[in-house]
């Protein structure tokens, strides 16, 4: 497999190193008569105990080591100064809950009415519950920033490899501090696939040894990046696209091909929509981060120079053409760009401080460059640990606001809880009734257009949204809004008449819908709700409105959990016969312009009794209405 080029032993043109043949000599010094001199190498020469101790003490005292011990070590401060359980991991929280407790559904009800799992990562909920979140992001961002140490004291064109290192363990340490474990147990994975392309063994590599293990080591590690982090897997890609528009092509298929697998059979297997939002501000720093990498790397660094440009037209079709990526991609740019500059800064001669604005333009340039990136990687850290802290409310005296939703029995309909700037909602209250909303942003901007068109949001179309959505009683904290909820926050406070305050605190305000409309319409009765199942009673046979997001993973199961399968033809070919019942999609248009349509779940129930509703990992995939269905409900 190609790489980008030979590791730091040898210089271009020397035996051994770049443009030498493969297989080309090393001379050594006591070459007989008649034959070339050839000098043994260095590791040749020493005592094997020599040279283990010598291995050793590089283990102990080298850029990888000392770069592995400051990630430890920042990530373990950013534990106890900085992990709260705001921002980015309330989300990650909710999703580790949702795994612990219900490990094989493939629906969680909890959230906008219903999100896969899958949706948002394959593997990392069920690695978050297993590990812990925090756990998870001390281990994925210290092995990260060890790979970034081995990829660059394996190149040869970085001449101190130690500074890109730690500036590396700092980025992933601010990583952290965002809350972004999920992204960060990709980005663990890609990394170790890029390792696998640029700091395989020189020796390996040369002769090309275990050629085989180290295609499938990339390709694997980029599949796993890909289910870990849709967004690490884009940036794996964008790797991939570099090596092969560099005629690096068995490298470019090895990194390329597990990650459009990986995201295809998602997208088939478990259906998903949305927009992140990306307006032209928020892609200068991006964009500046991209046009620095291009600019300042030396020409000879083909890869990381085609790697920027790619960047640089990634951020611009994201801003150009909605997507689900939307100011995701900002974090390739965050977190590698000061990376790239200090390693080029390390090859530069510090000019004299006369000089800096003649001869040292240059130097000056790229230092001012990697100040943007730094200043940039700080400012949004800071900025999330002053906005996503939750309240002291939510760490303190949530228990009285959950004893009051179960006193109500809010588990018969959905609860809207005004989404607070920390999120904290979203794992705070998703494992004791369902929310109308979550945190998704993506899914949010999807399904709740209202919240983010300015003037659409009224108190007919809230009504009419509650209505929608099932919410039953909504919940109003004392805290600062989400910035798509501060007009939300201000028209509930207010007590339109269809609100009625039923209880409070110092903290919150319980409104009850009045005259909500049922999660499961008539004849049907909503016995319980859960982010797993929805248990429901229906009084005579015939077709039920349930106001679930249809997915195909939607089943019924029996009184022993075990799932029903779908109606089948006999077998003379008779149309299949309803039963047991079955799920089907029901499409009902928006009820106001701008409004999404939607795609409810229909029971088919064949007679009356109690009938239960999740989503259980299995194939074929749910208890779904056949197209020839017989007549008989």
């Amino acid at each position: 497999m190609t790489t980008a080029g030979p590791v730091r032993a040898g210089q271009p043109g020397e035996p051994g190193g770049e443009g030498a043949a493969p297989g080309t000599a090393v001379p050594q010094e006591d070459g007989g008569a008649g034959r070339p001199a050839y000098r043994r190498p260095a590791w040749a020469v020493v005592p094997g105990h020599r040279r283990l101790r010598t291995a050793r003490r590089r283990l102990l005292t080298g850029t990888v080591a000392t770069t592995l011990a400051v990630a430890a070590a920042l990530h373990v401060l950013w534990v106890l100064l900085f992990a709260n359980s705001g921002g980015d991991l309330a989300a990650q929280d909710a999703w580790a809950e949702f795994a612990l407790q219900h490990p094989d559904s493939a629906y969680n009800l909890a959230w906008y009415g219903g999100m896969h799992p899958v949706s948002y990562s394959v593997i990392s909920p069920y690695l978050m519950a297993l590990l812990g979140v925090r756990t998870t992001m001390m281990i994925a961002g210290t092995v990260s920033a060890g790979l970034i140490a081995m990829i660059v004291e394996r190149s040869r064109a970085v001449r101190r490899p130690l500074w890109p290192s730690l500036y590396g363990a700092f980025a992933l340490a601010c990583n952290a501090i965002s809350g972004r474990v999920t992204f960060g147990l990709g980005m663990m994975f890609g990394l170790a696939a890029v390792a696998a392309v640029f700091a395989w063994p020189v020796r390996w590599r040369t002769d090309g040894r275990y050629r085989w293990v180290r295609a499938a080591l990339a390709a694997l590690s980029a599949g796993l990046a890909t289910a870990s982090s849709p967004v690490a897997g884009l940036f794996v890609g964008v790797v991939a696209a570099a090596l092969w528009l560099g005629r690096r092509r068995p490298a470019a298929y090895a990194l390329g091909v597990t990650p459009v697998i990986v995201v295809a059979l998602s997208a088939w297997l478990f259906p998903f929509s949305g927009q992140q939002p990306m307006s032209w501000a928020s892609t200068i720093l991006p964009l500046l981060a991209g046009v620095f990498g291009f600019v300042f790397t030396p020409w000879s660094w083909r890869t990381v120079r085609t790697v920027s440009a790619l960047y640089v037209l990634g951020v611009l079709l994201v801003w150009l053409i909605p997507s689900q990526i939307g100011t995701n991609i900002s974090r390739l740019g965050m977190v590698f760009g000061g990376v790239v500059l200090v390693a080029v800064l390390t090859g530069m001669e510090r000019p004299a401080r006369a000089d800096l604005l003649r001869g040292g333009r240059t130097w000056t340039a790229a230092v001012l460059a990697l100040v943007t990136c730094t200043a940039w990687q700080t400012t949004n850290s800071v900025s999330d640990i002053i906005h996503t802290t939750p309240a002291a409310s939510w760490a303190r005296a949530v228990a009285p606001l959950v004893d009051r939703l179960q006193h109500v029995d809010a588990t018969r309909g959905r609860v809207e809880v005004v989404p607070a700037r920390s999120h904290r909602e979203a794992s705070a209250l998703a494992p004791y009734v369902n929310l109308a909303r979550g945190w998704n942003r993506q899914a949010d901007l999807k399904r709740n257009p209202l919240f983010y068109e300015e003037g659409r949001l009224t108190t007919d179309s809230y009504r009419a949204w509650l209505s929608r959505w099932a919410v039953h009683y909504v919940v109003l904290p004392t805290g600062e809004p989400d910035n798509a909820a501060v007009e939300e926050a201000k028209l509930v406070a207010r007590e339109p008449e269809y609100l009625r305050q039923v209880w409070q605190d110092d903290n919150w305000r319980l409104f009850e819908v009045k005259d909500p409309t049922p999660l499961a319409e008539p004849p049907a009765v909503v016995e319980h709700a859960d982010a797993g199942e929805l248990r429901i009673t229906v009084k005579k046979a015939g077709p039920v409105l349930i106001r679930i997001p249809y997915s195909p993973w939607l089943g019924l199961l029996d009184d022993d959990g075990k799932a029903v399968q779908p109606p089948k033809a006999g077998p003379r070919g008779e149309a299949p016969v309803n039963l047991h019942g079955c799920l089907a999609k029901e499409v009902q248009q928006p009820p106001a312009a701008g409004e999404p349509e939607d795609d409810w779940t229909l029971l088919r129930a064949p007679h009356a009794g109690t009938y239960r509703i999740a989503a259980p990992y299995k194939l074929p995939r749910g208890t779904g209405c056949p197209d020839d269905l017989a007549a008989a409900p």
